[in-house]
């Protein structure tokens, strides 16, 4: 979402306060990483950073050279199994045949000072928005043939499938009429069948739009996505973040119809 909102109109769209900001790395580091970031990226004249409440999930970074973005950096500090998992599903999207989506395509990537990051290629300077419409099953279908080599975990339940696992409405941009770019891949895996389409619904309704809805009928998938939204939310609260109205709504929107009324 960060990097949509700075290719379009700069950080001044970006949720939170902009402050003075001071590298998490040692200046040296630092300056290794932007001199990495930029051999995979081209020359850039200036960076956008943006760095998320919980310090732990690391920054991101749009590189911008003269009037247009050049490339989207993502890093962490700590836990870089989901920036591994970003590598592995663009590397897989990139030699796959889809056409429902485009996908950024890997730019680079590398370790420094115990930061990992990737570099990713920008989407087009041009204003983009959330589809008005659900998804239509080609853009499922691509997912699935996309990820069709994901490695699956030992012993997985049966019928499970490679899903995009933060397949929300922010992270599938629509600009104008061409083909929209799905965002995000950090939280690729295996699932229920339908899980997509359940978390899509769910993320939808949490942010107050009608594009889908929830499939109440497909109880394994309402299922995990319940159990585990509430992991993240018990997560967030044991880093001593609070649960906003989304982490809420979203909870709510994901309990059978009975329930929430």
């Amino acid at each position: 979402m960060a990097w949509s909102l700075v290719t379009v109109g700069g950080s001044r769209l970006l949720p939170g306060r902009t402050r003075m900001w001071h590298p998490p790395l040692a200046e040296d580091a630092w300056g290794n990483l932007l001199e990495e970031v930029g051999e995979a990226a081209g020359e850039f004249d200036i960076h956008t950073v943006y760095q998320r409440p919980d310090k732990r999930q690391g920054l991101a970074m749009v590189l911008v050279a003269g009037d247009r973005s050049v490339g989207f950096v993502k890093a962490r500090s700590d836990d870089h199994s989901g920036i591994d998992r970003e590598e592995a599903a663009l590397g897989l999207a990139e030699r796959s045949a889809v056409r429902s989506f485009v996908a950024p395509r890997l730019l680079g990537s590398g370790t420094v000072a115990g930061w990992r990051y990737i570099v990713l290629s920008p989407m087009p300077p041009r204003m983009h928005r959330m589809p008005k419409d659900a998804p239509s099953q080609a853009v499922h279908e691509d997912i699935r043939t996309a990820l069709s080599e994901l490695p699956s975990p030992a012993d997985p339940p049966t019928g499970w499938e490679p899903s995009h696992g933060d397949f929300a409405p922010w992270n599938l941009r629509q600009i104008g009429d061409a083909t929209p770019w799905l965002v995000d891949w950090e939280s690729v895996g295996w699932a229920p069948p339908g899980a997509d389409q359940v978390f899509y619904g769910a993320a939808a309704a949490a942010v107050g739009r009608s594009v889908a809805r929830t499939p109440s009928d497909n109880a394994e998938a309402v299922s995990f996505w319940s159990q585990e939204v509430e992991r993240r939310n018990r997560a967030k609260l044991a880093s001593g973040l609070d649960l906003d109205r989304f982490d809420r709504r979203l909870l709510a929107a994901l309990r059978p119809v009975g329930e929430r009324l």
